[in-house]
């Protein structure tokens, strides 16, 4: 009976399904329906945003009259209020601006004074230091050019102002006396013109290019040295080939009347120099600049006899000479090591350069003695050869001692520049 009662209640329920299916209880399903879609159109509208153009139905006149209204329902005292803080709030914002860039441009104006006020100071204590070193160099300058100077200075003086001296000799040529003396021809005459043409111009050009002063500090002298046997080897190059041509023209005979006019001279200047170089000869042997003591004497008797000689203002340096060289590598072997540290006041730095100084002139000497020739020419262009040989090896002497030189005297003071320059 159970199950019979179960069957029915199912039968029941499937027959009560497939009515709903086939649309029996048709007001309840329509009641359903009508809610649902009405239930979905308001939530479509909730949803979407408030657009005018979706309202087709609705006039865009009438949407144009509704919006004054809208503007004339809100409260104009309101509006103005907001545009009213709104102005003052930019007014603010400008102001603060306004002293924000005020600020930052007395600040930049400030720096800027400050830092040209500096520079002004600066220039100032430039231009005043310039010119205290201006005055201290011209009164130390003029201190040395009243300093009668030593040995040393003698010899390197007298090699500056060769250089004009060659030139003058070039000028003074007796060219007339030449062309007597050897009875010269036209074709002879017309290689002395040449001859003579090449020595006025080598004349002009020594008076252009030697040095017009000798320097008063130490290493610008030797500077000026090689400056003027620079200039007198140009020249020498230019006047050589006129010479050998003009030389080339004589015969024998009066190459022998010549030579007779110029032996005297050549031979009163040998015993000279071969004296000279046997006193060279004799101290190398003997090492007497290995002794203090004769250094000293040597030293003072040297000065002795620069002070008995006229000085450049009374009388003027003689030119260069054959026996240059011997002259030189003297007063380089002679400096008086002891004295000069006693009476000038060496510290030991400058001690130091100082005893550089002395072992490039002891080098330099040794090796002006072996480069000088030790013959004399007695031809024209042998001797022109024998001093341009001289000149270069006096020159590379120099040129040789002058970076310690200029090191020295660099380290010392301007008291103790006045005191070397009157010993050296």
């Amino acid at each position: 009976m159970l199950l019979a009662a179960v069957l029915v209640v199912c039968v029941a329920s499937s027959a009560d399904a497939r009515r709903r299916h086939h649309g029996y209880y048709g007001g309840y399903g329509e009641r359903s329906s009508s809610s649902f879609d009405d239930w979905r159109r308001a939530r479509a509208v909730r949803d979407s945003p408030q657009d005018p153009q979706q309202d087709r139905g609705q006039d865009p006149q009438q949407s144009r009259d509704q919006d004054p209204q809208q503007d004339r329902g809100e409260d104009p005292g309101q509006a103005r209020g907001e545009d009213r803080a709104q102005d003052r709030g930019q007014d603010r914002a400008r102001e603060s601006y306004d002293r924000r860039r005020a600020r930052y441009d007395d600040w930049r104006r400030a720096r800027y004074d400050e830092r040209r006020a500096r520079y002004e100071d600066w220039r100032r204590n430039r231009e005043r230091e310039d010119w205290t070193r201006r005055r201290e160099a011209e009164r130390g300058d003029a201190a040395l050019r009243r300093t009668r100077g030593g040995p040393f200075g003698a010899v390197v003086e007298k090699l500056v102002r060769g250089c004009a001296q060659q030139g003058a000799e070039f000028e003074n040529w007796p060219f007339d006396a030449i062309a007597q003396t050897v009875g010269a021809d036209e074709k002879e005459r017309t290689a002395l013109e040449g001859l003579r043409e090449s020595a006025k111009k080598a004349a002009q050009r020594l008076a252009a290019d030697c040095p017009q002063d000798v320097p008063a500090a130490p290493a610008a002298r030797l500077e000026a040295v090689e400056q003027g046997i620079d200039a007198a080897l140009a020249a020498f190059d230019a006047i050589e080939p006129a010479l050998a041509t003009f030389y080339g023209t004589l015969d024998d005979e009066q190459k022998t009347r010549l030579y007779r006019d110029m032996a005297a001279p050549a031979a009163s200047n040998a015993p000279q120099g071969a004296e000279r170089r046997e006193a060279q000869e004799e101290r190398r042997e003997r090492r007497a600049y290995s002794s203090r003591r004769d250094r000293a004497r040597a030293y003072a008797a040297a000065r002795e006899a620069a002070a008995r000689e006229p000085t450049p203002r009374q009388a003027a340096a003689p030119g260069w000479s054959g026996a240059m060289c011997e002259e030189l590598a003297g007063v380089l072997r002679g400096w008086p090591v002891r004295e000069i540290e006693r009476d000038v006041r060496l510290s030991s730095p400058q001690r130091v350069a100082f005893y550089e100084l002395v072992t490039a002139s002891l080098k330099a000497a040794d090796t002006l003695g072996g480069a000088c020739p030790a013959e004399t020419a007695l031809t024209p262009v042998g001797r022109m050869d024998a001093m341009r040989k001289r000149l270069a090896a006096v020159r590379a002497a120099t040129a040789a001692i002058r970076p310690a030189l200029m090191r020295f005297y660099e380290a010392l003071d301007q008291g103790q520049k006045v005191r070397f320059a009157g010993m050296s």
